[in-house]
């Protein structure tokens, strides 16, 4: 059962001054069981996120740290109830997850959030045509 568009409401709400006030945060998509709308009280919070490219790899670590602890105090949670998935390390099937189910919660960047749609979408489609052709 998927999240009504009232309850996606609330949440992007709720998240969409921490997320907005990210610097350099190009779009957030929640994934898993609240965006399959199977969660429990006690699910977590499974977030896909895309870093501009701007945000230094070294300096990511520390600026995904500090939107996990803005996140935990918007939604009233502990930290270890938030994932913060870095779709820059993301693999395929990650990606195709966020591209194909995920709930977008906030695009701070369009053409960033479109061009990880094309792409994740094109390699999906080349790792189909690599295995029905492989000899």
């Amino acid at each position: 059962m998927r999240l009504t568009p009232a309850r996606i409401d609330t949440i992007q709400s709720t998240v969409h001054a921490v997320l907005g006030s990210a610097s350099g945060l190009a779009f957030a998509v929640l994934v898993g069981s609240r965006a399959e709308g199977t969660a429990r009280q006690d699910s977590d919070w499974d977030i896909a996120i895309q870093w501009s490219k701007r945000i230094l790899p070294m300096d990511r670590l520390g600026t995904t740290e500090e939107l996990r602890q803005s996140l935990c105090c918007a939604l009233l949670v502990a930290d270890s109830q938030i994932d913060l998935i870095d779709l820059s390390d993301a693999r395929l099937t990650m990606r195709a997850l966020v591209a194909e189910e995920g709930v977008p919660l906030w695009i701070g960047d369009d053409l960033a959030w479109v061009r990880f749609l094309q792409n994740t979408w094109a390699q999906l489609e080349d790792n189909q045509w690599r295995r029905q052709h492989a000899a």
